[in-house]
């Protein structure tokens, strides 16, 4: 079987190196006039590259590598995540030593990055901005193009293909520059403000616990109807005859903490709820404090999730969202941290 050099693909009765697609993406990518005539195009890229390296003399088995090699800096050097100094420079360095290639050796830097392995990077690259233009665009037509969009994605979640480190280091770039489109279009599209904040503070390098006791996220949660409907409950069974109580959500679980608001459900994942309640002149106050793990431990699935019947597109995006953030704090792109949410509430009357 006769592979082409860079898609590997058996070219059968060809007896070139790259395949006549291939050969056209290259004369594309180094902007470079192609011949009309086919059995020229090779041999005229070699002339090219050597050119292009103050290269005059070489054999063609380093004509041949000397393509390969230059070929892989090009893709390298065109993807913008990762770290590739280190391997650029191997491969420059096999580039100036090129003539010193003798007929059943290989350069040094190939073992350590092959011309397939780099074509392979930039086109998941290239595929990825596509779609991370995509997104920053909200161009969500409907469910369909949502899943679409999504499991174009999946591959930058999936460590465990990717095992070598040059890879991992590509894909978790990948991934925080995912997260932060997300962050950028969240309040615009999903109108999530309050768990895109939450979510850039995950990808800092060491997030510090939150602490909040006032602002936005206290004035949304205050709001929220299905919170004030849980306060409601509670206070009426555990204020019974009493003028003072002290209620845990770990001891009883029969009030779950969720929202309504879908910011909010987005961004508090599930909540315990500690209420420190005395009444004054048939009225309650109450000292009120959520504390959550910002974390995505456990996947879910849309019906577990926000479940926007109004928008099937939303509640699918937020699931899916959550899903894949946990494939990043899996990889260490995400960093868990703790949320306290503290404040009162005076002259609380039971409905």
């Amino acid at each position: 079987m006769h592979e082409c050099l860079l898609c590997k693909r058996d070219m059968k009765v060809s007896n070139n190196v790259f395949g006549n697609g291939c050969v056209r993406n290259i004369y594309s990518l180094l902007d470079l006039k192609m011949p009309r005539q086919v059995k020229l195009r090779e041999e005229t890229l070699y002339k090219n590259i050597m050119t292009l390296n103050n290269i005059n003399s070489i054999n063609k088995n380093q004509k041949i590598w000397l393509t390969d090699r230059y070929l892989t800096y090009q893709y390298l050097n065109r993807i913008p995540y990762g770290n590739y100094n280190s391997i650029k420079k191997q491969i420059n360095n096999d580039i100036q030593n090129i003539n010193q290639i003798k007929k059943d050796e290989e350069p040094k830097s190939a073992k350590n990055m092959s011309l397939k392995q780099a074509y392979d990077l930039y086109k998941k690259v290239t595929k990825f901005q596509g779609v991370i233009d995509k997104i920053s665009k909200g161009n969500f037509a409907d469910e369909d193009s949502i899943k679409t969009i999504i499991t174009s994605l999946s591959f930058i979640f999936n460590m465990g293909k990717n095992k070598k480190q040059y890879e991992k280091n590509t894909f978790k770039a990948m991934q925080y520059a995912f997260w932060q489109t997300v962050i950028e279009t969240g309040g615009r599209y999903a109108e999530f403000p309050i768990s895109a904040e939450f979510l850039q503070h995950s990808l800092e390098e060491n997030p510090d616990d939150l602490v909040i006791t006032e602002g936005k996220v206290v004035q949304e949660i205050l709001e929220d109807e299905s919170f004030k409907s849980n306060i409601n409950n509670i206070v009426k069974k555990y204020g019974k005859e009493c003028d003072e109580f002290i209620f845990d959500s770990l001891q009883d679980k029969s009030f779950p903490m969720n929202f309504n608001d879908k910011d909010l459900y987005f961004a508090i994942h599930s909540a315990d709820l500690y209420i420190n309640g005395k009444k004054i002149n048939d009225k309650w106050n109450l000292e009120i404090k959520l504390h959550d793990k910002y974390d995505y431990s456990q996947p879910k699935l849309p019906s577990q999730y926000y479940n926007d019947t109004s928008s099937v597109a939303k509640s699918l995006l937020s699931s899916t969202l959550y899903n894949l953030a946990s494939f990043s704090v899996y990889s260490g792109v995400m960093k868990e941290y703790d949320i306290d949410i503290k404040f009162s509430i005076e002259g609380f009357e039971v409905i």
